[in-house]
Formats: C-alpha cells, structure tokens, sequence
C-alpha cells in the first residue's frame, strides 16, 4: 500500500502545479529520456509549466476519462479513479513524482487511460514516450502492474469526436526494472540540472 504521506496534492489544485513544477513527472522524465528532450524538459520545469492551448483533442480526452475507468470498472478491473499527485518515498525521493489515472484497492496496480486517433492495436506499437510514462509511474507508486487503456478517437463532424468503441482497448503492462532504472537515472541527472541552474542564479 501507498503510504498516507505520499500523497500530496490533489490534480488541478494549486498545491499540485507547485509540487510538480519543484520535480520531476512522468511527462518530464518521458521526454527527458532522449538527448534532444533532456534541455526540453530542463527549460520547461525551469521556466514553469506552460499552460498547453486548450484543443478538441483534449476535451475529448478529459470527457472520456471518467467513462473510460467505469468501462473497465464495468468489466470486472478493480480500479478506482485516481487525481492525486503521489510521491516515491515522501522523503529523500519526494521530487520524484506521478499522478496515475487509476489505483487497484491494494494498490499493486495502476492505471493509465488514452484516447487516440490511431489504434496501436498491442502494447508493442503504443508510443514510446507513453511506455517512458507508465514505467516511472510504476517506480513511483511501487506498483507491480500498470491496466494500460486507450479510446479510439472518431471525428464524426469537424471538430466534434466520439468513441470508436464501446469498450476501451486494455493491456496489462508489468514493470520493466531495466527502463524504471534508466528513467530513474534520466530524473537524478534532470534534477541535478535544475539545482545547478538554481545555484548559478543565486551566484550571479
């Protein structure tokens, strides 16, 4: 079980855009993970979170979220929706975050909902930097298997989507101990940066 202290703000609340701009997410560690990305993710944590326009794209993923994890509710997962921000250990580890969509009672699984305009078809053809995200956030939590969904994202008029499916598309993802240390390895180094950028502004 997830220690009461590892979580630490609810989404979407202030508390929580200032822990996750202090360290480093799923979505950062993911794109940090390659040579170009790494001074991506560095400046954007630096410079604070932009504010990302909002789309069709991304209504339609926040609508079907909440129908999504009852569908797999529906067929029998045991998963329950999730929105706080969690922490590795609560102590020497807190910077290291995630905020999964979805945790099992026991919490030795979570949950990772997508909606999309292509049909991967099997986890083998999801993208990368989604498998980056769903390893970190099995480090972060101690989860030993992560319930993978996605949505197919239909246009029926412009601009206006609806489901491809009735139920979402699911794969039962377990954890890649040789990814979680590279990722791990990737966030010490992308923390470090942030330090150092710190200890220079104060110097100048």
């Amino acid at each position: 079980m997830i220690e009461n202290h590892r979580f630490l703000a609810q989404s979407g609340t202030e508390a929580w855009h200032d822990l996750r701009a202090k360290g480093v997410t799923a979505t950062a560690v993911a794109k940090a993970a390659t040579p170009a990305g790494f001074e991506t993710a560095a400046k954007e944590i630096w410079g604070g979170v932009q504010e990302i326009p909002d789309n069709a794209y991304m209504r339609f993923g926040r609508e079907q979220e909440a129908f999504i994890l009852a569908d797999l509710k529906r067929l029998g997962y045991d998963i329950e929706p999730n929105n706080w921000l969690i922490c590795a250990d609560g102590y020497t580890n807190r910077w290291q975050m995630a905020t999964p969509d979805g945790l099992s009672s026991d919490h030795r699984t979570i949950c990772e909902v997508k909606t999309t305009g292509k049909d991967w078809g099997s986890w083998q053809k999801v993208p990368l930097h989604y498998k980056r995200q769903v390893q970190w956030q099995l480090y972060v939590t101690g989860a030993t298997h992560c319930l993978f969904a996605w949505q197919l994202r239909l246009e029926t008029w412009e601009g206006i989507y609806t489901p491809g499916w009735l139920d979402p598309k699911t794969v039962m993802v377990s954890r890649d101990e040789a990814l979680i240390a590279q990722l791990v390895e990737v966030s010490e180094k992308l923390q470090m940066e942030l330090i150092y950028r710190e200890q220079a502004l104060l110097e100048d």
